[in-house]
């Protein structure tokens, strides 16, 4: 079962983290440095998020296939929903994030359909301002997502890779921070610290008490901010290979940890 917060940090991820690029006759070669097109990112997104796509190919036929799957076709009434699908059938398509932002793959680097790999100028894919393009509607899904895991009857977390609130909060708990379940004041993601699996978070100054206490506990410089150099002494910690990505390996030792009421 797909998840909304999942598919929109995954956009995130491919259209601000890393170097993808637009070529229309390269768009399924979605990987750092690759191409992709408006619908094949959304599309790869979306199953990345969990999402059945059906024969969903391009702008065309994401409709039929989607509404078929458990999203709805509501009419652009200019009040998009986090993780609507903002759908033109002919000649685009993006994902509304929330607070008025949207991800797309908008064009190659020669402004046309096709160009190299990777991002040659930043805006290939990006984030940027809702507009109205127009979209002729917004695909909402209306089928139920994933719960964000919580502990079960027995008080222990789901160990399943994903750093929701619930994990957050027993984090916070088991750190001795205010457990409300987010790791709050952390930078906008800019290549440094977009985290796609760490979808408890916000933005803005001041960093988070909990990576604080975390890195005093690790012996680090306490900024509050989880960027690389705390993501590897986390993952040293754990017994988790330190490549500086807090994904899923990561955050199933950190669950099995906090299962034992410690970190």
């Amino acid at each position: 079962m797909g998840n909304l917060n999942t598919l929109i940090n995954r956009m995130r991820y491919w259209c601000q983290t890393v170097s993808l690029g637009y070529s229309q006759n390269d768009r399924w070669n979605i990987r750092p440095g690759g191409n992709c097109d408006c619908s094949s990112l959304v599309i790869w997104c979306l199953r990345e998020a969990g999402f059945d796509t059906g024969s969903a190919t391009y702008t065309g036929n994401m409709s039929a296939q989607l509404t078929a799957r458990g999203w709805s076709r509501i009419a652009n009434d200019g009040n998009p929903q986090a993780g609507d699908i903002l759908l033109n059938d002919r000649d685009h398509v993006a994902v509304y994030l929330g607070g008025g932002q949207l991800a797309q793959a908008s064009y190659s680097e020669h402004r046309t359909a096709t160009g190299q790999g990777g991002d040659q100028t930043g805006q290939e894919t990006n984030i940027r301002a809702y507009y109205d393009f127009p979209w002729n509607c917004y695909l909402r899904y209306t089928g139920g997502t994933t719960p964000t895991p919580t502990p079960a009857a027995s008080n222990k977390l789901t160990v399943d890779g994903d750093c929701g609130p619930a994990t957050v909060r027993r984090w916070q708990q088991v750190m001795g921070t205010t457990a409300d379940g987010v790791i709050s004041g952390q930078l906008h993601p800019d290549g440094t610290y977009a985290r796609p699996n760490l979808y408890a978070v916000a933005y803005g100054p001041g960093g988070s008490d909990l990576i604080r206490a975390v890195q005093r506990r690790l012996g680090l410089t306490a900024d509050g901010l989880m960027g690389p150099g705390t993501i590897k002494a986390i993952q040293r910690h754990l017994g988790v290979t330190p490549d500086g990505s807090f994904g899923p390996a990561t955050v199933r030792a950190l669950q099995s940890r906090l299962n034992t009421n410690t970190f």
